[in-house]
């Protein structure tokens, strides 16, 4: 059921204003403005009236007077007064009081709107590579997305959360060879999560093979060969391409560069090697067994996976998949979870890649460069329209993008190209919003204009980019690198986080061991969550697990303790029951601290309302800690169990049990569980 008392409120004034108008003979219209808070003794609305006075050339002071005079008595107002051109309206608090509690106490779903009722709105996120785990920058997108479409939900669409499974690229044939030597000469260990295990395979076996191609080159191009083992550096090697320099064999140029990759590898193979010694030994004794030279191999299944030849189709798929369950096992504990998981490889094998990029040929996008393709992105930006719906200004040359590489492999762009189609039509999406980092701005601008080449301009209108800045763990100084195996996961900030609970909010607590790790683990997961959405999409986030738990500022963990101090008050009593006896009562609840707990009750709905049309979740954080303020500023001042009267005592039970539903409530919508005690 949806309900929004404020809504109702404000339409009812909205309404007997534009009667009053109509009965004056006055044309124009009034709107009604919530009053600040400085101005709160003059009423709780007011609506300006300079405006209709310039449309009905009057002086705003006298007609606003003239309104006032011929409004007539409702309900829901105690007092309306005429000020300085505005008019006041003083809500009847005994009445509002009882409309807004009775509206939620009613409404288990409270909250519940139809923004968006009837429309299909899918919402893709988090799609990392299935080559390892998640990191926190995935991460932050995981949580953005899964928030953003709860919002959607309780707005009223229809909505579909996917996963883009990005399985092309050469990166993935790297894990699956690793992958195959482990299968085959070893055992796949079960101390370690799987896409934990596939990162460490990928980040070894990468580094081998740069090494080996590297040794290559310098055979190839300057007949130097760097030792027998092909996938092993060592110092010495170094000298060797100075010898070739100092010879005249290399420039100057070629032998900086050298000299800059060498130094690179060396070291990224010191320290992988000896922060996973055995593994590296491992992998680089049987590739040497089979004598495997990785670029030649690594391109050869990444050609015939892109045919869909059954073996590769079969190796690499198995293990995306193996790669694929780790990553949701770590966005479950987290409670994240998708609808639908699309395979880029799917599209490719298809045929409408291709097709894509034929049909951008026929219509002169494309610019050819030997093998490689690329995009004519600002001569689409010329188009009819582009420039004005993508505010893009007519001096900014939108850059090319290459499609396909020299080597003549498709990129991710042109593969998005049939993708984004696919949500749009197989769907019957009304809007798609991609949440993927700021970094991919272009990227998604020269995807919409893409579009728009071809001729699907209303699918293009129908693509938004939720983009999201980057997420630091404090303490963490080294930048995050799959290639260095350094990266930050979710389990890793959930760990930190949970532990940070345990010794800094539950050691005192005189509960059983088993109910302090559920309560920890609760807390934790909203406590990473809200931070993540708090600090809105744009804004650079540097997480601190001591922080975010914090029971003095805007926390998950400030916003569940009230809850459960709501539950808490509610469990010494088995007195309240919802009746109609009871919801004649609530007139009682009049004081300055109920009053505000309740006004702001109230706008939940409008609250989700805004958060779905801004694209900005963090209106709900801030909506739920002005909440939680304002009732533990009730709790503070007033008695409730033990208040002076027997029907004080029920109407504010109502009041914390009201509380209670919309600070659940809400936060449900940011995936964050309200445990009943902490």
């Amino acid at each position: 059921m949806v309900s929004d008392p404020e809504a109702i409120v404000i339409n009812k004034i909205q309404k007997t204003l534009q009667k009053t108008l109509k009965k004056l003979n006055i044309p124009g219209k009034l709107s009604l403005e919530e009053t600040s808070p400085k101005k709160a003794s003059l009423g709780d609305y007011s609506a300006p009236v300079f405006p209709l006075a310039k449309q009905n050339q009057r002086n705003p002071i006298e007609l606003a007077k003239e309104i006032v005079s011929d409004f007539p008595e409702i309900d829901l107002v105690s007092n309306i007064s005429a000020t300085n051109g505005f008019i006041n309206f003083k809500l009847n608090r005994a009445y509002y009081a009882q409309f807004v509690l009775s509206s939620i106490m009613e409404n288990e779903n409270f909250g519940e709107n139809d923004r968006y009722k009837g429309q299909k709105i899918l919402v893709e996120h988090t799609s990392a590579n299935p080559n390892g785990p998640i990191h926190i920058g995935n991460f932050r997108g995981s949580v953005i997305g899964d928030t953003f479409a709860k919002i959607l939900q309780v707005s009223g669409a229809e909505v579909f959360t996917n996963f883009y499974v990005d399985d092309l690229g050469r990166q993935i044939p790297i894990m699956v060879i690793g992958y195959e030597l482990v299968k085959k000469y070893g055992e796949v260990p079960k101390d370690i999560k799987i896409d934990y295990f596939l990162g460490r395979i990928y980040g070894i076996t990468h580094t081998m093979f740069d090494i080996q191609q590297f040794k290559q080159e310098l055979f190839e191009n300057f007949n130097l060969e760097l030792g027998e083992d092909p996938y092993w550096l060592t110092q010495e090697y170094l000298g060797s391409i100075k010898k070739k320099f100092q010879a005249g064999t290399i420039s100057e140029e070629k032998f900086n560069q050298f000299q800059k990759k060498f130094q690179f590898l060396f070291d990224l193979q010191s320290n992988i090697s000896s922060r996973y010694h055995d593994l590296y030994s491992f992998l680089k004794k049987h590739l040497a067994q089979e004598e495997l030279d990785l670029p030649a191999r690594v391109a050869e299944l990444n050609r015939q996976y892109m045919h869909q030849e059954t073996q590769a189709v079969e190796k690499i798929r198995e293990a995306c998949e193996d790669n694929l369950e780790g990553q949701k096992e770590e966005l479950a504990l987290l409670n994240i979870y998708h609808d639908h998981y699309d395979w880029e490889s799917d599209l490719q094998w298809s045929g409408e890649v291709e097709e894509a990029q034929q049909l951008l040929e026929e219509k002169s996008f494309i610019i050819k460069d030997g093998k490689a393709r690329l995009f004519d992105a600002n001569k689409a930006a010329d188009l009819p329209g582009a420039r004005e719906y993508l505010d893009l200004k007519s001096s900014y040359e939108v850059p090319n993008a290459i499609l396909v590489n020299s080597e003549g492999e498709s990129l991710y762009l042109l593969r998005d190209i049939p993708y984004s189609l696919k949500k749009v039509d197989d769907y019957q999406a009304d809007r798609v919003f991609n949440v993927i980092g700021k970094g991919q701005e272009l990227t998604q601008l020269q995807l919409n204009l893409a579009l728009r080449a071809l001729g699907r301009s209303d699918a293009a209108n129908k693509l938004w980019h939720l983009n999201y800045e980057f997420i630091e763990l404090k303490g963490t100084k080294a930048s995050m690198s799959g290639r260095r195996l350094r990266y930050v996961t979710p389990l890793d900030i959930f760990q930190k986080t949970k532990a940070a609970v345990l010794e800094n909010f539950l050691k005192e607590r005189d509960y059983p061991s088993k109910e302090k790790e559920e309560i920890a683990k609760i807390v934790a997961i909203g406590a990473i969550k809200y931070a993540i959405t708090a600090i809105g999409l744009t804004k650079k986030l540097l997480f601190d697990p001591v922080e975010v738990i914090s029971l003095t500022n805007n926390t998950s963990p400030f916003i569940q303790y009230a809850y459960a101090r709501s539950q808490n008050i509610l469990a010494k009593t088995d007195v309240l029951k919802w009746t109609d006896e009871l919801k004649a009562s609530l007139t009682s609840l009049t004081t300055e601290e109920e009053w505000s707990l309740i006004r702001s009750l109230a706008k939940l709905p409008s609250m989700i309302k805004k958060a779905a049309k801004e694209i900005r979740p963090e209106i709900i954080c801030t909506y739920l800690f002005q909440v939680a303020t304002l009732f533990n500023k009730f709790y503070e001042v007033h008695r409730v169990l033990d208040a002076p009267t027997e029907e004080l005592v029920q109407s504010r039970l109502v009041l914390t049990s009201a509380t209670g539903r919309v600070l659940q409530n809400a936060l449900k919508i940011l995936g964050i569980t309200s445990p009943a005690r902490m």
